[in-house]
């Protein structure tokens, strides 16, 4: 089952492809910095961050700013993503009426959209991180393996909540909570090695954790992330992708009839 759904959002990948950036072009088509505010966001967060964590609880990380910046833009891909996939379905259902396609186009075009917005943002920044370590651009391969993994795994948790929201109308209300619960435990702006070892399987059993690490320890740090990491995030991103692609197929025959 997964293996012909793969192949039909192959054949309609064009559709994918028009409906992110047609999404994307309506985002920024407003704003008079239009695109630059995929890295304006980025910039204004990690500023934050770094006056309250440097100045006033003394976090002491060299190139805390660079620190936090790695942590934050895959985070913000990861946030951003969810939050406008678990709407997708209901904010597009004329879509499903009018057009004969996957309907997991919907969700998906919303993830694809805001990986564009991360890419576009990400190339901006690049070469600071660059500059501060130029060894970086060796890893720069494995750095694309680590995103696409990511982007997979944000696939399937766009499936499932996009799905979901549609039956449980509160699972859209809430994600927002628990995004920002899931923030704070997720290592954005500190390291895994700055939480209590009593508290640190919360880290562990966090699926954003590798992903940020790994990002991190790449861009950042110029160094190969370790085997277990990379273990981790390839485990996670096919979990999520065929469980999402499960819940979306057991609930699509009924999904017509609730929106």
């Amino acid at each position: 089952m997964l293996k012909g759904r793969i192949k039909k959002i192959y054949f309609y990948r064009h559709t994918l492809w028009n409906m992110a950036v047609k999404q994307l072009k309506a985002k920024y088509a407003a704003p008079a910095l239009g695109i630059f505010w995929a890295i304006i966001n980025p910039f204004l967060m990690m500023v934050v961050i770094t006056v309250v964590f440097s100045s006033i609880f003394k976090v002491e990380i060299k190139d805390f700013p660079l620190f936090v910046l790695s942590g934050i833009f895959p985070w913000m891909f990861f946030s951003g993503a969810l939050s406008e996939a678990v709407f997708s379905i209901l904010n597009q259902q004329n879509i499903l009426h009018q057009f004969n396609l996957p309907r997991e186009v919907i969700p998906l075009s919303s993830v694809l959209t805001n990986f564009l917005n991360f890419l576009i943002g990400w190339l901006i920044i690049y070469p600071l991180f660059l500059f501060f370590n130029p060894k970086i651009i060796l890893l720069s391969p494995l750095l694309i393996i680590v995103l696409m993994l990511n982007l997979l795994f944000v696939c399937g948790m766009a499936l499932t909540l996009s799905v979901l929201n549609v039956f449980f109308r509160d699972i859209g209300q809430l994600l927002g909570v628990l995004l920002m619960l899931w923030f704070w435990v997720t290592p954005v702006f500190y390291s895994v090695d700055m939480v209590p070892a009593a508290f640190r399987w919360v880290c562990n059993f966090n699926p954003m954790t590798p992903y940020i690490v790994c990002f991190r320890e790449i861009i950042f740090k110029g160094a190969m992330p370790g085997l277990s990491l990379l273990i981790a995030v390839f485990a996670w991103a096919f979990i999520s992708l065929v469980f999402g692609w499960w819940v979306f197929g057991c609930l699509e025959p009924k999904l017509l009839k609730r929106i």
